[in-house]
């Protein structure tokens, strides 16, 4: 009698941890699946990508940099004339490009080496081609640069920067936590 009365005990042990797990587990997948909706709601309440003006064409010189803030202020971006045709790249010989000017290692600034036409990063010197939409050549960083899409004035010739591809470093979205740019 006393077996059977510790098998029950046992059991009844048992089916109160199986409901807590349960229990834990539907708390558990609510929590994401509510976490997962408020992430939704504050992506849709975030503006779209501002349309700026960075430049004008007979202002963009082969290999001479134009830096600026976007997608918002202290967010630094370099504009460049590769002298090539680049992917993505605008203009009359598709050799215009931006990039985002923070290291998708750990954020450090990249710069232009105008003798090897490469951006490095200035503090572990990963090295990234602008002719190959910022794809990195050496070094420890993970991932290309962000590549800031770009828009011409055909009336003007007005280069305007109109949006990002990639998530610049340190961010979980580009145009959260900042001051928009104008």
């Amino acid at each position: 009698m006393s077996e059977i009365k510790e098998k029950q005990s046992s059991n009844e042990e048992c089916i109160s941890r199986r409901k807590l797990l349960k229990t834990a587990g539907c708390a558990g997948a609510a929590a994401i699946l509510i976490g997962g909706l408020s992430g939704r709601a504050e992506a849709a309440s975030v503006k779209t990508y501002p349309q700026v003006k960075i430049a004008n064409l007979r202002n963009v010189k082969e290999w001479k940099p134009i830096r600026f803030d976007y997608p918002l202020l202290g967010r630094k971006s370099v504009l460049m004339d590769c002298g090539c045709v680049v992917e993505g790249g605008i203009g009359p010989n598709r050799s215009i490009v931006a990039y985002s000017m923070f290291c998708s290692h750990l954020g450090c600034s990249v710069d232009l080496d105008r003798d090897s036409e490469m951006l490095i990063c200035e503090c572990h010197q990963s090295i990234y081609n602008p002719k190959e939409s910022g794809r990195v050549v050496e070094g420890p960083a993970p991932s290309s640069l962000p590549m800031v899409s770009l828009n011409i004035d055909s009336s003007t010739g007005d280069i305007y920067a109109i949006g990002v591809a990639g998530l610049i470093y340190g961010l979980r979205n580009n145009l959260l936590d900042g001051e928009e740019v104008t």
